[in-house]
C-alpha cells in the first residue's frame, strides 16, 4: 500500500515538471511572435550567369511576389555587391544586370530580393567564369589565304583556310566603292568569300569571332588583322583574241596543239605546240589597243618544268606590225624566266612545284608600258626537246 502510495507522489511531481516545461517553451515562442509573424519577399525563381570579358551578366527571373523592389548581387565572399531596381510590368519576368571590373578566373554570387521595408529573400547561391587576357591572348585570327579579283575585276575573291577550334565565324569591315563602311560575317564552314563591290586599293580588316563556353553573353576577338585591296584589274576580253600568223612566225608542229588553245580557258592538254624550231616566235591578235598591267602563263600538265615546256622568253607589242614579219615595228616589253620554286633538276619537281605551276605563273610589266592590239612571244629556251609547249594565256589591265 505505501508503495502504491510513493508511485502516486512520483506521477504527481513528474506531471508538474512537464507543465512547467511547456510553459516555459510556449512563452519563448511568444517572445519571438511578439512582432507578429515573420515575412520573407520572395526569392528568385532562376539566376543565370553568363561569362564575358572582365565580367559577366546575370539573368534572374523573378517570381510572383509583386513586393520585390531590388535585387542585390553579392561576390567576393560579400566584400562587393551590386544592387538593382526591379519595377514590375506584363510580361516582364527577367532583370539582367552587368557585374563588370572583374578579374579573370572563377566566382561565387549570392542574390537576395527586397521589399520595400528592406526586407530580405532566402538566397540564390549560383557560380560563373570570367575571362579576360589570358583567354584573349590565346585566340588567333583565321588564315586569310588568297585576294583574287573575279575575271571582270568587280569582286574581289577571299579564300580562307581553315577556322580555328570554337570559332563562331569572321567579321568583315571594308569599304564600298562608294566610300560607305561595309560589315559582315564569314560563317565559319565557309572557305570562299565574295566582295561585290569594293574600292580599289582600300583597306580591309577581319577578327575572328569566338565564345569560350555556351554560357558566355559576348564574343571575343583578337586584334584586328588587315590587307589592302588590290588596284582594280580585269582580264583581257579572250572572246577577241585572234591568231595572227606573220610570214616569220613559227606554225603549229602537227600534234593537234593549236595556237588559238593558249587562250580558250581550258588549263588541261592540248595547248601550244610549235615546230621543231628553237628559238621561234608566234604572234597574236588581242582585239583591242589596251594597257598590259601583268600576264600569267601556264606550262602543260603533262610536262611540268620538263621536256618542251617554255623556261626563257621575250615578249613584245605593236599596234601596226609589219606584214613582212620584221621586227622593225615591235616594242619590247620585258624578257622573262619560269621559276621553279624547288630547284630541283629537270625530271624532279616538289609538290610545292606542282601547286605553283598549275596556279599559273605570274609575269610582270613596267608601269610605263604603251597600249598595244598585238603581242608577239618569243620562245628562246625549254626544258628539254626540240619544240615549244605552252598551254594557256592571260592578259590583265588596270582599265576598266
Amino acid at each position: 500500500m505505501k508503495v502504491i502510495k510513493y508511485f502516486a507522489v512520483l506521477c504527481l511531481v513528474a506531471f508538474i515538471a512537464i507543465l512547467s516545461s511547456c510553459t516555459k517553451s510556449g512563452d519563448a515562442y511568444k517572445k519571438y511572435m511578439a512582432g507578429g509573424e515573420i515575412t520573407y519577399p520572395g526569392r528568385l525563381d532562376t539566376v543565370l550567369v553568363h561569362s564575358g570579358y572582365n565580367r559577366v551578366q546575370l539573368s534572374a527571373t523573378l517570381g510572383n511576389d509583386p513586393l520585390v523592389t531590388k535585387m542585390r548581387v553579392f561576390y567576393n565572399n560579400h566584400h562587393d555587391s551590386t544592387e538593382v531596381a526591379i519595377t514590375h510590368a506584363p510580361g516582364k519576368d527577367t532583370v539582367n544586370v552587368i557585374i563588370d571590373k572583374l578579374t579573370e578566373g572563377n566566382y561565387s554570387f549570392d542574390v537576395y530580393t527586397y521589399d520595400a521595408q528592406g526586407r530580405k529573400s532566402v538566397g540564390v547561391n549560383v557560380s560563373g567564369v570570367v575571362y579576360g587576357p589570358s583567354y584573349l591572348n590565346s585566340l588567333i585570327n583565321r588564315k586569310l589565304k588568297t585576294v583574287e579579283q573575279s575575271p571582270d575585276g568587280n569582286k574581289i575573291e577571299l579564300g580562307w583556310g581553315e577556322p580555328a577550334n570554337g570559332e563562331l565565324g569572321v567579321e568583315i569591315n571594308y569599304t564600298a566603292v562608294n566610300g560607305s563602311a561595309k560589315k559582315f560575317i564569314v560563317p565559319a564552314n565557309q572557305t570562299n568569300t565574295e566582295l561585290p563591290d569594293y574600292k580599289e586599293s582600300s583597306v580591309l580588316t577581319f577578327k575572328s569571332l569566338f565564345k569560350p563556353d555556351t554560357t558566355a553573353f559576348e564574343t571575343f576577338s583578337p586584334d584586328p588583322s588587315s590587307v589592302t585591296l588590290p588596284k582594280f584589274e580585269r582580264q583581257f576580253d579572250k572572246s577577241k583574241f585572234a591568231v595572227k600568223i606573220l610570214p616569220t612566225d613559227v606554225l603549229e608542229g602537227g600534234y593537234g596543239w593549236l595556237e588559238e588553245y593558249l587562250w580558250d580557258e581550258s588549263y588541261n592538254p592540248p595547248g601550244f605546240a610549235t615546230e621543231s624550231t628553237i628559238p621561234c616566235w608566234f604572234t597574236f591578235d588581242a582585239g583591242t589597243s589596251t594597257s598590259l598591267s601583268r600576264f600569267k602563263v601556264w606550262q602543260a600538265n603533262d610536262r611540268l618544268y620538263q621536256l618542251q615546256s617554255v623556261k626563257t622568253f621575250e615578249l613584245y607589242g605593236s599596234n601596226n606590225p609589219n606584214m613582212d614579219g620584221s621586227w622593225a615595228s615591235w616594242t619590247k616589253i620585258g624578257s622573262y624566266t619560269s621559276v621553279k620554286p624547288s630547284g630541283l633538276p629537270v625530271g624532279q619537281n616538289s609538290d610545292t612545284d606542282v601547286t605553283f605551276a598549275l596556279a599559273g605563273e605570274n609575269f610582270s610589266v613596267p608601269a610605263s608600258t604603251p597600249k598595244f592590239r598585238y603581242y608577239r612571244f618569243k620562245l628562246l629556251s625549254n626544258y628539254g626537246g626540240d619544240f615549244m609547249t605552252l598551254e594557256e594565256i592571260t592578259f590583265y589591265t588596270h582599265e576598266r
